[in-house]
C-alpha cells in the first residue's frame, strides 16, 4: 500500500521537474532556430534551401505546445503519463527539425540524445529506454523513408540524394547503439544522485525526528504515552505510574479514535495533514478531560509525528501528563480581605491605579494569569472564544485584547446575539440594501462593515439562529458575506472576538449550534473566572464601583460599615462581578453619608440563607440543630446562651450541613452536588477539603 504523503510528495517533485523540462525545450528550441537562421537560409550553390514558412510554422507550434503544456502541469492527475507524452512531443520536433535541415546529413540528430537525457531525469531508467527506443524508431524510419524515395528530403544543392546502402546502414546500427548507451549511462547516474539525494533528506530528517523524540520523551517521566495511527486511531497505551487510566480502561481504548476520546486533541483533516508534514512537534495543550461521574483531571498533551526510516508518516505519539496537583494549589482560593479594608476611604493612590488598570480589576492569581494570556494572544489576528459565567465580564476582556492589539486604532464593534430579534439579527449583522425586506427605507451597512479593520465582538454567540451560524462560518472562511438583498459579495478585514456563557460542547450534541463553527471560533479559548474565584478583588472592585457610582449619583460614600463588609466579603456571588456592581449601586443610591451600612445593601444579602443555597435546587437547607432559632429561641430573647455564640464555628457547621445535604442529594456525586449548590466543581472540591469531607465519594458512609 503506497504512502499518501509520499505520494503527494513524488508528484509535486516531478511537477517542478517538468516545469524545467519545457524551460528547457524553449532554450533548446530557441538555439536550434538561430543556428539554421545563420546557417541554412541563405540562398547559394552550396547553401541548403529550406522552406522559411514551414520553419516558421515549425516553430510556432512547438512554442504553443510548450506553453499549452506549462499550463496544464497543475491541473493533470496523472504526472507520469504526461511526462511520456512530453517526451513523446520531443522526439516528434526532433524528427521534424531533422526534417527540415537535410534529414540524414542533419547534424541535429544528436538533439535525441538530450531527450534521453531529459528522459531519464523525468522517470530514471524506464523513462531513458523508452525515449531511446523511441527516437530508434523514428530516426530509422525517417531515414529508411528518405533513402527509399517515399519521402523528399530536403537536400544541400549539388548532393545526390541518399541510398539505403551499407554506409547508411552502419550509420543507422551506430547511431541505435548511441541511444541506448545514452540512456544506460543517464538512467544510471539519475537514479545514483537521486538516491544520494534522497539518503541525504533521510539523515537530516532522522535527526530532526529524534531531537523531536529526545525532547518529547524527556517530558514522558510520569506520564501516559498514547501512540495513534497516521488516521488517528488508538494503537497502544503506555502507563507509568499509576496514569490517567488504569489497566482495564487502557486496553479498552485501542481502536478508537483519539478525538473521541480527548475532543480537545480532535483535529480537521486538513490540521491533521498540515501536522503529520510539519518537522517538529506542536506546542503542548492543557484541556480538561472527565475520568469518570465525578473525577476531572487537567491534562496537558504534547504531540510528535511518527516517521519510518523511509520518512513516511506512520503515527502521532501523545505525551499525556496529569496537571491537577498544580492546578489544585492554583484553585486554592486566598484568604478574605481584611474587613477593614472595606471600612476605611480609599486613598487616591489606590483609585488612580484602578483607573489606570485594562477594566481587569484585581490582583489574583486567576486575573494575573489573565492579564498574562491576553497580552500574548492580543498582538496576534487568531480567533477568539471567550467562555465563563454571566456576569463575569467576557467584553471587558474582548476590549482589552482589542485595546493591546494592532487593530486598537480602529473601532470595537459589539453585538449582543441575545438581544436582537431573529428577523433582524441578519440585518445588524451584515446590513442591507433599501427595498431589501419592508421597513428598509435605506441601506445600511451593518456591524460587519463597521468593524472593517477592527475587532467585533459577538456576546452570546450561542443564542445565533442555525441558518445564521452558516453565513457567520463563510465569514470566517472567507472575510466574505452579502448583505440582505443585495447580489454583490462585500469584504471585511476583522479580528472576530465571540464569546458564550453557554456549553456549547453541549449545545452541539443537541443539535442547536455547528460543530464546523465551534471548531472556527474555538481558535483560543479563554475562561473568564467567577468572582467566588478570586475572592481577594472584592475590595478592589467595590472600591472602584464606590468612585463609580458616587460621582454617577452625586453622593460622597466612600467605605463600608464593618457589618455591611462582611455581609459583602461572605457572599457567593452567583451574578459574579456584574452582580457585585449592582449591589454597589444600590448601596450608594441608598446612603446619604459616607459609610453604607448594612439597612442600605439589597435584602436577599441580609436573609439568614445566603442566596445561592435559597435558588439551588435541593431546597431549603436546615439550620444546625444545636443553633435553631424559632420562639423559644434563648438568642431571640437575650438569653445566656448568648454567651456561647461562635459565630465562625456556627456559619462552618451551617456550610458544612448544606455540602453533607448537597452530597446526599446527588448520591455522592460531586459533580452533581456542585451541580446542585450552583457552584463549579473547583469551588466544592476546596470546600469539601476545608471541612475534612474530601474523601466522601459514591458508597461512603458519610453520605448516607
Amino acid at each position: 500500500m503506497l504512502n499518501p504523503w509520499a505520494e503527494i510528495e513524488g508528484r509535486e517533485e516531478l511537477g517542478a521537474k517538468l516545469k524545467w523540462f519545457l524551460l528547457g525545450r524553449v532554450a533548446i528550441l530557441s538555439c536550434f532556430f538561430a543556428v539554421v537562421a545563420i546557417g541554412y537560409l541563405g540562398r547559394g550553390e552550396q547553401g541548403y534551401s529550406v522552406p522559411v514558412h514551414s520553419l516558421l510554422y515549425f516553430v510556432g507550434l512547438t512554442y504553443a505546445v510548450t506553453l499549452a503544456s506549462a499550463l496544464l502541469i497543475d491541473r493533470v492527475r496523472n504526472l507520469t503519463l504526461f511526462s511520456h507524452v512530453q517526451i513523446g512531443i520531443d522526439l516528434l520536433l526532433i524528427t521534424g527539425a531533422i526534417y527540415l535541415t537535410s534529414g540524414v546529413d542533419s547534424p541535429f540528430a544528436f538533439l535525441y540524445s538530450l531527450a534521453i537525457v531529459n528522459g531519464a531525469v523525468l522517470l530514471f531508467s524506464n523513462g531513458a529506454f523508452v525515449t531511446a527506443a523511441g527516437a530508434t524508431i523514428l530516426y530509422d524510419t525517417l531515414l529508411i523513408l528518405f533513402a527509399t524515395g517515399v519521402v523528399d528530403e530536403i537536400r544541400p544543392h549539388g548532393l545526390p540524394p541518399a541510398k539505403l546502402d551499407a554506409a547508411l546502414v552502419a550509420r543507422i546500427v551506430t547511431t541505435n547503439l548511441t541511444f541506448f548507451m545514452t540512456a544506460f549511462l543517464s538512467g544510471f547516474l539519475t537514479k545514483r544522485i537521486h538516491d544520494a539525494e534522497r539518503l541525504l533528506e533521510e539523515k537530516r530528517a532522522e535527526h530532526d525526528r529524534m531531537a523531536i523524540l529526545k525532547n518529547t520523551l524527556a517530558q514522558a517521566i510520569g506520564s501516559t504515552l498514547v501512540t495513534t495511527d497516521a488516521e488517528g486511531r488508538i494503537l497502544a497505551v503506555e502507563r507509568s505510574g499509576e496514569g490517567i487510566f488504569d489497566d482495564a480502561a487502557a486496553e479498552a481504548l485501542r481502536g478508537q479514535d483519539i478525538g473521541d476520546v480527548f475532543p480537545s486533541l480532535k483535529l480537521t483533516a486538513g490540521a491533521r495533514l498540515r501536522f503529520l508534514q510539519s518537522p517538529g512537534a506542536m506546542e503542548p495543550i492543557e484541556f480538561a478531560h472527565e475520568t469518570g461521574s465525578e473525577n476531572v483531571r487537567d491534562l496537558r498533551c504534547s504531540m510528535a509525528p511518527l516517521r519510518d526510516t523511509f520518512a513516511n508518516t506512520i503515527g502521532v505519539l501523545y505525551v499525556l501528563q496529569d496537571v491537577t496537583p498544580l492546578r489544585e494549589i492554583d484553585d486554592d482560593p486566598p484568604p478574605a480581605e481584611s474587613v477593614a479594608e472595606l471600612c476605611e476611604p480609599a486613598d487616591e493612590g489606590a483609585a488612580d491605579t484602578a483607573e489606570r488598570s485594562d477594566g481587569l480589576y484585581g490582583k489574583s492569581p486567576a486575573i494575573v494569569a489573565l492579564r498574562k494570556l491576553i497580552a500574548r494572544i492580543a498582538p496576534s489576528d487568531a480567533t477568539i472564544l471567550i467562555t465563563g459565567e454571566s456576569g463575569t465580564g467576557k467584553e471587558v476582556v474582548a476590549r482589552a485584547i482589542h485595546a493591546q492589539g494592532p487593530r486598537r486604532e480602529k473601532h470595537f464593534v459589539a453585538i449582543n446575539c441575545g438581544a436582537i430579534p431573529e428577523n433582524l439579527i441578519e440585518s445588524e449583522l451584515f446590513g442591507h440594501v433599501k427595498g431589501a425586506f419592508t421597513g428598509a427605507d435605506a441601506d445600511r451597512i451593518g456591524s460587519f462593515r463597521m468593524a472593517d479593520g477592527g475587532s467585533i465582538f459577538l456576546d452570546e454567540i450561542g443564542e445565533l439562529p442555525l441558518h445564521l451560524q452558516v453565513k457567520l462560518l463563510r465569514v470566517l472562511q472567507e472575510r466574505t458575506f452579502r448583505p440582505v438583498g443585495s447580489e454583490k459579495t462585500v469584504a471585511v478585514n476583522v479580528r472576530i472576538i465571540a464569546a458564550t456563557n453557554r456549553n456549547l460542547p453541549q449545545q452541539i450534541r443537541e443539535g442547536k449550534f455547528r460543530e464546523d463553527l465551534f471548531y472556527r471560533l474555538n481558535v483560543i479559548e479563554i475562561e473568564t473566572p467567577p468572582l467566588r474565584d478570586r475572592a481577594e478583588d472584592i475590595p478592589l472592585l467595590v472600591r472602584h464601583f464606590l468612585k463609580q457610582f458616587s460621582t454617577m449619583h452625586g453622593r460622597q460614600v466612600t467605605r463600608f460599615s464593618a457589618e455591611a463588609a462582611h455581609l459583602l466579603l461572605d457572599y457567593d456571588y452567583p451574578g459574579n462581578v456584574r452582580e457585585l456592581e449592582n449591589i454597589v449601586e444600590h448601596a450608594v443610591a441608598l446612603c446619604d453619608g459616607e459609610a453604607s451600612d448594612v439597612d442600605h445593601l439589597p435584602g436577599y444579602l441580609t436573609l439568614d440563607e445566603p442566596r445561592g443555597t435559597r435558588d439551588s435546587a435541593i431546597g431549603r437547607s436546615p439550620r444546625p440543630s444545636s443553633h435553631t432559632i424559632g420562639e423559644n429561641d434563648p438568642y431571640e430573647h437575650g438569653g445566656a446562651s448568648w454567651e456561647h455564640v461562635d459565630l465562625e464555628r456556627d456559619l462552618a457547621e451551617y456550610e458544612k450541613n448544606i455540602l453533607l445535604r448537597a452530597l446526599n442529594e446527588a448520591g455522592g456525586v460531586k459533580k452533581r452536588a456542585a451541580e446542585l449548590l450552583g457552584i463549579n466543581y473547583r469551588s466544592l472540591r476546596h470546600r469539601l477539603q476545608k471541612y475534612g469531607l474530601g474523601d466522601i465519594g459514591p458508597g461512603s458512609e458519610a453520605v448516607q
